[in-house]
């Protein structure tokens, strides 16, 4: 499930598409005057409904706020997915070595936590 957008309520501004670092909120047609959100590129992490100046973008039922995501170091195998999926580059480490979050640069979508193939990442909710 992704955050969706009420076509009723959205001003067209663009303010979504331009948070999104997942590219995933854009203009449902040429004119731009309505946005919507793709659905496979969503992480649900909330950005586009912060900065809606309308609140016209919900999240999806059952969501949950994240406060930290963390990643348990011996659970890590350095495979570097989490930096590759991670649009904030938060994740930093050596390859085949544990990695560690910068919690300056995460914004806590969660992304990295739904790749880890290790379950090596915590997400701590609000």
């Amino acid at each position: 499930m992704a955050y969706s957008i009420d076509k009723a309520r959205c001003v067209g501004c663009g303010a979504c598409a331009y948070i999104c670092l997942y590219n995933a909120a854009g203009a449902a047609d040429d004119i731009a005057s309505i946005y919507e959100i793709d659905e496979k590129k969503c992480v649900e992490c909330g950005q586009c409904s912060h900065i809606c100046p309308n609140s016209a973008i919900t999240a999806p039922e059952g969501w949950r706020k994240i406060k930290k995501v963390t990643i348990l170091p011996e659970k890590c195998k350095g495979c570097t997915l989490c930096r590759r999926v991670c649009a904030a580059d938060a994740p930093f480490g050596e390859v085949k070595q544990p990695f560690e979050i910068d919690q300056s640069k995460c914004f806590q979508c969660g992304a990295c936590a739904k790749k880890c193939r290790f379950g090596a990442i915590e997400v701590e909710y609000v």
